[in-house]
Order: structure tokens, then sequence, then C-alpha cells
């Protein structure tokens, strides 16, 4: 093989030299042709002998050298002086058409900006790795079959830390939010509980001092390492940081390093200013004690470094075989069960954690895999409109490139101009989408973390990948926008376009198959964005529409954080009546009530209730403050609203909604009844029913009001529980908020500043996957209908320019302007409805790959697929008015002057 390799390019150079050979053969014939031409001149013209010609001859002709090299030199490739041209003319020839290199770009940067934007974002959250050494080892542990499985608890963390054969280190790491002594009082502080593997697995060495190491990992060691950011912010840079003391959470912990800036830990949506060791957990989070809580507190994540010369798949084999022993080691009770899953169901996995762990990953990787799927939409549509429009202008160009053609230019010349203009085009408009993208992706941000008011937003500076990803669409435009109009603005007949001297004496224009098809085309992929976009529109519009039990508006959250100050017991249950007392004399205020569980923000708690002669149901349970109900709007049944006189020594009472009414007590009155709760495992007691009243949701708007039972708070006097203070208000919530918080420092002055929220942006929360995909599905809509729009508008434009001349020949016979309208829309028209009709079968599908983040209404839906071919047929109207109507106007004498 390698013998024949060495002789076929032993071949290649000899066939390279014998052409080169015969050039310079070639070239020394041509000049010996025109030296006897000057000889045979001289002879001629002047009588002069054949000697005496040929010497004047070879003096006229000069250095015969150097008219070699002057031939070599024309004949040679110059491709950096030829693009410049060419770029140039292209640069001349777009100026001349502002409008249409306005539109160009605009479509080109809006399609191209979007896709950026959404890639950006899909970029930071999926591909972008953890800033970290060697992050292609690191793993997160996640419990199998649920896919939110990465939560653990602290038995099971320790079993895995110790039987670790596949990891080098295994670590553990849970978010929390600090109360911190400042200048201006009690401040919020993210921070983060790390065990004592955490750095070490991570590989960051610190910028100061040294990391959190399994030796701090102890009960009672209070070390803590800071952020670069912290570090500025709160000890001014001060190199002497290490020592010096910080009280978190009423702890004083000891700085002993700081983090080098770009350090943002293991997970890929959190920005920690503090990190804590793992067993400090109890004081930090007294008087909580999750450790303490073993298999029933899932609250932390674990990740892992593989150890060297294992793979994933073999740490997975280990893991495998390791998951039984592990979970009856951790989970003694049999009848124990994971997100409705049984322990013998349950199986650890290592999962890549090259990215690090993202809640927001988990969340909305669907939707963003969606959405991209959408923009591309957007991207081809705008392509297509694009290559239309300059196909539109090339039939406008057909005398010029014929006139080129007939002066020497070759059609390889032809194409790479053209294909030079297409590409100026895209680069462009890549340039300018570029430019935009950010401010969508900071819009997708807002979305994404609005429940997150302590963590800094996502990074999402452009890296190689985006870069890479806006090169390739540079690319891909100028292809799908070029290759179409170059090659039919450059093809067969230009001899023929250079001979017809009249477009007027010729009748119409032939017909022009693939414009149309490409308008087709896009309008069919335009039915499918403006399809998906009514689904999911309609859709959130039916979820807000979803009666909630209670009424949003007018109606303020503020979340009390109890857990740090000093009051406990009764003292704790007055001081919330105080602040009751002090918000109710704000005005404004209608109703003041504390609440627990704040209704559809994700949290959720559930105990057993039993009923004698009953098996146990495990009901949702709240904890609520009197008025709760009037301060909500739901209407009470039958009974009482609680009240502060309800204490543990005037017994036990408890509200029933109307679901756990009828399933407790079917077919008769629950008042007066009593029924087991079980708060705790050590904390058993019967409660009275005092009370019946209206369902309303608990955790999600989609799903059936579940059956609940609600206790007071003021027989909740354990563990310093934390409210939230439910505030029914008139007028501007920004003026209540400032009030309210006011009120609450000068009554508890020990906690930090109240966070506010009102109901509906709770709701708005909650439905934040719905109303992400149904805003951008909107405006990915209108982006689609605007491109097609466009689009129809200027090959319309275009063609009725063109058909000037017989345009005036028809109304010089006799042709009214409703007739001429009619006849400058038909084609629109037509490609509009063939385009809906191509459409539909894309829209079933693609609606079918979205049925997943739909309510109350069928992929299929006939009514909103009817309405979105209406509105394109609409658009395509619109867009061929203006033409037709200018159409109509023509004079036939100037038109048929004007030819």
């Amino acid at each position: 093989m390698r013998i024949w390799l060495d002789i076929r390019e032993q071949m290649l150079r000899l066939a390279a030299l014998l052409r080169r050979n015969q050039t310079e053969r070639d070239l020394a014939k041509e000049l010996e042709f025109h030296l006897v031409l000057k000889q045979q001149k001289y002879a001629d013209e002047y009588g002069l002998d054949q000697a005496e010609a040929a010497a004047r001859a070879r003096r006229s002709l000069g250095n015969v050298e150097k008219w070699k090299e002057f031939c070599r030199d024309v004949g040679r490739s110059r491709p950096l002086e030829d693009f410049a041209r060419d770029l140039a003319l292209a640069l001349r020839m777009l100026s001349k058409t502002p409008a249409f290199t306005a539109v160009a770009l605009i479509t080109l940067a809006l399609a191209i900006g979007a896709n950026t934007a959404i890639f950006s974002l899909i970029n930071v959250l999926l591909l972008r790795p953890l800033d970290v050494p060697e992050a292609d080892r690191l793993t997160l542990l996640r419990i199998q079959p649920d896919e939110f499985g990465y939560t653990f608890n602290y038995p099971l963390f320790k079993y895995v830390e110790s039987h670790a054969d596949a990891f080098s280190e295994v670590f553990a790491f849970a978010s929390s939010d600090l109360q911190v002594h400042g200048r201006d009082g009690i401040e919020r502080v993210a921070g983060q509980l790390v065990s004592g593997g955490y750095f070490a697995a991570l590989k960051v060495n610190p910028e100061v001092g040294r990391y959190i190491v399994p030796a701090d990992d102890r009960p009672g060691v209070a070390t803590a390492v800071i952020s670069d950011r912290f570090w500025r912010n709160w000890f001014g840079g001060d190199p002497r940081v290490l020592g010096r003391k910080i009280v978190l959470n009423n702890v004083v912990v000891t700085v002993v390093g700081v983090m080098p800036p770009k350090f943002r830990g293991a997970a890929k949506d959190a920005r920690p200013d503090v990190f804590l060791p793992f067993e400090l957990e109890p004081l930090i989070d007294a008087p909580f004690n999750n450790i303490a809580g073993g298999s029933h507190s899932w609250w932390f994540h674990v990740g892992a470094r593989l150890r060297s010369g294992t793979s994933l798949d073999q740490a997975n084999a280990f893991l495998r075989a390791s998951s039984q022993a592990a979970f009856k080691a951790t989970l003694p009770d049999s009848n124990f069960r994971f997100n409705g899953h049984t322990r013998s169901e349950l199986l650890l996995i290592a999962e890549p954690g090259t990215t690090g762990y993202s809640y927001l990953r988990l969340r909305f990787r669907k939707p963003l895999n969606a959405l991209m799927l959408l923009v591309a939409l957007v991207l081809v549509i705008a392509c297509l409109n694009l290559a239309t429009l300059l196909m539109a202008r090339a039939a406008s160009r057909e005398r010029e490139m014929a006139t080129r053609f007939a002066l020497g230019a070759s059609r390889t010349r032809l194409l790479r101009q053209l294909l030079t203009e297409s590409m100026l085009l895209a680069i462009t408009g890549t340039a300018l989408g570029s430019v935009a993208s950010p401010l969508l992706s900071n819009l997708l941000i807002a979305f994404l973390t609005s429940h997150q008011p302590l963590q800094p937003r996502l990074d999402t500076a452009p890296d190689v990948r985006v870069l890479l990803f806006t090169a390739a669409l540079a690319a891909v435009a100028t292809i799908l926008t070029g290759i179409a109009p170059a090659m039919r603005s450059t093809g067969r007949g230009l001899e023929q376009r250079m001979r017809d001297s009249s477009r007027a004496l010729r009748g119409p224009d032939r017909p022009r198959f693939w414009p149309r098809l490409l308008l087709a085309c896009e309008v069919g992929l335009a039915l499918v964005l403006v399809t998906g976009a009514g689904l999911l529109g309609y859709s959130l519009m039916q979820l807000h529409e979803i009666p909630p039990g209670f009424e949003p508006r007018g109606l303020v959250l503020l979340e009390l954080e109890m857990a740090k100050q000093p009051r406990d017991g009764k003292a704790l249950i007055r001081a919330y009546h105080d602040i009751a007392e002090g918000l109710s004399a704000i005005p404004g205020v209608k109703a003041v009530s504390f609440v627990n569980v704040i209704p559809l923000e994700g949290s959720s708690w559930t105990g057993d209730i039993s009923v004698p002669g009953q098996a146990k149901h495990e009901l949702y349970r709240n904890r609520i403050g009197p008025a709760y109900f009037r301060a909500m709007h739901t209407p009470l049944l039958a009974g009482r609203e609680f009240r502060w006189t309800d204490t543990d020594e005037s017994g036990r009472v408890a509200i029933l909604n109307e679901a756990a009414a009828r399933l407790l007590f079917p077919g008769r009155s629950p008042l007066g009844q009593c029924i087991g709760v079980d708060d705790d495992p050590a904390h058993k007691a019967t409660a009275v029913v005092v009370g019946v009243v209206a369902n309303a949701k608990y955790t999600s708007l989609r799903d059936a009001a579940p059956p609940a039972v609600y206790s007071p708070i003021s027989q909740d006097v354990r563990n310093k529980p934390s409210h939230a203070a439910a505030i029914r208000m008139n007028g501007s919530p920004a003026a209540v908020i400032a009030a309210a918080r006011k009120t609450v420092r000068g009554i508890v002055p020990e906690i930090p500043p109240p966070v506010a929220t009102t109901m509906e942006q709770t709701i708005a929360e909650a439905l934040a996957t719905e109303r992400m995909m149904a805003t951008l599905a909107l405006f990915f809509g209108a982006a689609a209908l605007l491109i097609t729009g466009i689009g129809l508008y200027g090959t319309l434009a275009y063609a009725t320019q063109r058909r000037t001349g017989e345009i005036g020949i028809r109304m010089a016979l006799g042709a009214q302007p409703g007739s001429v309208i009619s006849m400058v829309c038909l084609d629109n028209g037509a490609i509009a409805l063939g385009g809906c009709l191509a459409g539909i079968p894309g829209s079933l599908a693609a609606s079918r790959l979205i049925g997943g983040f739909l309510y109350a209404t069928s992929p299929c839906d006939p009514l909103i697929l009817s309405a979105s071919a209406l509105l394109l047929i609409g658009v395509a109207a619109g867009a061929s008015m203006i033409p037709a109507v200018r159409a109509s106007r023509i004079d036939p004498i100037a038109a048929i002057r004007y030819e």
C-alpha cells in the first residue's frame, strides 16, 4: 500500500510538471508569434531586410522574460483581491436598494438573534462545563426511576461515601439562605453547606488561605470559606481576612479561605457567597435539624469524581450492584415509598456532572429544546423569505446579468458575485442579531430566575460554542439565501434575455415555479409556528381562567423569617398577633392573616389524618392564622374560622376543605367531629373540626383541589415557625409593602426585611414553564407572520413592477382597476392557500410535540388550526393589497412609453 501511494504521488508530480512545461511552451510560441508579426510588419512597411527587421522587432517587444512573467501574473489566481472587488461591488449594489437591504437585514437579524439567544441559554444550562479542572470526570448521583431524584438524606450519603470504590471523592452540597449582621441590620446572603470532600473533588485552589477539608466537617467546627465577591464587599479585600469572625444565623464562624472570583461551586444556577461545613447544619438551621432527621429528611445533592482509570459505565455497574444494600441499610422501613416507588424499585445511578447540578435545567430542559425547534423554524422562514426576495430582485437584474455575460463575464464569475452579496447580507444580519440577542437572553433569564431573589443572573456571555453556532448560522443563511437565486440568475438563456428589448411586447412573465414554491414553503412553516403559538397561548389563557379557590388580585404575601429571632412559644405567637394588628392599621389593608404553605408556591406538607373506624388518609396540611379565609376570599361553607384564643389549652381544632369533608365524613356533617392529627411521629393529637371551607388549589393549577386539613398557627408553638403574612388590600401594592416592612421592622427588628410578592406573581411563577413557552411562541409566531408578509409583499411588488407594460396595455384595452387588483392578488392568494394546505400535516405533527405543555385543548384543535390558516391568508391579502392598488393606478400611456 505504501509503495502504491509513493508511485501515485510521483505520477501526480510528473503530471503537474508536464502541464507546467506545456504552458511554458505555449507561452513561448505565443510570444514568438507576436515577434514574427512585428518582424513582418517592419519588413513590409519600412522595406527593411529580414535581419534588420528582426532586430527592430526584438527591440520593440522588449524583454521577453518580462512579458512571460507578466502573462504568468495575469493568469495567476488572486483570491483576496478578487474577493475585495466582489465585496466592493456588492456594497454598491446593495446600497442602491436601501429598502430591500433594510428588510433583508432586519429579517435575518430577528431570526439569528432569536436563535443565538435561545442557544446561549441552552449552552449555559445544558452544555457549558463547570469552570473547574477535569470537569468531565465529575458525576451527579441520582435515584431512579424518579426524574427529579437528585435529593439525598444524610444516612444514604454517608453510606455511599464509605462505599465509594468507583470514586476518588464523594461530596454533598445544599443551598442555604443565610442571615448575616450587616451595617444596615440583618441581611440575606446566599450560602452553601458542603461536605469535607467538596473542594477536593472540584480541584479548585483558594485565592487566599485554604478550603474546607474533612477535618472541618465535624460537629462543633465553625469554619467558613467565602467568595471573592463577599471578601471584597464585606472585608474590602483585606488580605488579613483569615481568622476574622462572621455571625451567620446566630452562629459565629471563622473565615479560613477565599475562593477565586470565577468559582461558583457545583450548582450551575447558584452563586454562593459563603461555604460552611456540612456538619454545621444543626446550628445553621436551628431549631430544625435535617441531619438528625435521618432517612425522613431529603434535602441536599450528591456528586462524585470518578477514580482514575474508572469509566462512567463501570461506576454505574458498581452502583447497581450496591444499590439495594445501600437502601436497606439506610431505609429500614420496608414500606417506605420514594415519590411513589417502593424501596426495592430504587436504584442509584451516576450521571455526567460536567455541567454541574441545575434545578433550572431539570425544570426547563424540555421547554428549551422545544423552543429551539420553534426558533429554528423562524430562521428557515427568514432564509426562505430572503431567497424569494433575492429571486424576485434577480428577475429585475436579468438584463444586467445578460450584459455582463455578453461582455465576457463567466458564469462562475457571476455566481461568485451574487453569492458575495448573499454572504454580505448574512454576515451583517448575523452581526446585528448577535448584538440584539443579549436582550432576549436577559428576558429569558428573568422568566427563569424570578423565584430566586438572592441568586445572580446566569452568565450568558458568549463562549466558543456560541461563536461557532453563530458562525454556522451565518453560513447556513448564506447557503439557503444565496445558492438558489444565484443559480437561477446565471442559468441558461442569458443571451436570449439580452435580445429581448421590450417586456411590454412579449406579454406577461412566464410562470416562475421556484419563487412560488419557496413562498409556499414559507407559508407552510409559518402555519406551523402560528398554530403552535395559538395552542400554547390558548392553553395559558385557560390556565389563568381556572378558579384557584381564592382571589389572587389584591393579595400580598410577606414572608417572615422568624427562626433566628429570640422569641419562642407563646411570646412568638404574641409577636404574630402584634404584627397582624400593626399591618391591619395600614391604610388600604382590609384583612391580615398568616399561612405556613403558600398556595401554588411549589412547597407542600402532608400528614396522616385518621377518623375512628377508618383507615388513615395521607392528606395535604397547612397552618393558617385567624381570618385567613376572609383574607384569601375563600368561602366559609360551615362553622367558623380560627381565633387567636384557639390554643393548646383550649383544645386542638381543625378546619377541613370540602374535599376532605366528603372523604372523611361522607354523607354527614364534620362539624364537632374528632380527627387524629399526626404532626410528626413524636406529636400525635386529636382535633375537633370547627369549620368547612371551599376547595382551593394547593400545589398546581392543573390538578384538582386536593383534600386538605388546616390547623391554627396559635397551636404551633414548637421550633419557632416562620409564616407568611397574607394581606388583602386596596390600592398600590408598592405603598402597602413599604409600610408593611416598616411595621414588621418595628415589631421584630431581629429578622431580615421580609420578601414581598403578590399572589398574582406567585401564580405567574407557578406557570413559568407555560408562560415562557406561550410568550416566546407568540413572539416567534408574530415574527413568522411579519416575515411571511414581507416576503409576499416584496415578491409581488417586484413581479408587479416587471408587469408594468402588460398592465398598461390591459388598462389601455379597457381593463378596470378592480380586475387589475384581482389579477395581481390572485398570485399571492394561491400561494397562501397552497402553503396553508401543505402546512396542515406539519402543524398537526408539531402540535403533538408540544402536547405535554397544553391544558384544556387538543393538539389537533380544528378551531385554532382554522384560525391560524385564516390569519395567514389575511396577512397574504394585506401584503398583496398595496402592490395591487399601485398597479391599478398605472397610467397606460406612461407605462407603454416607459417600456
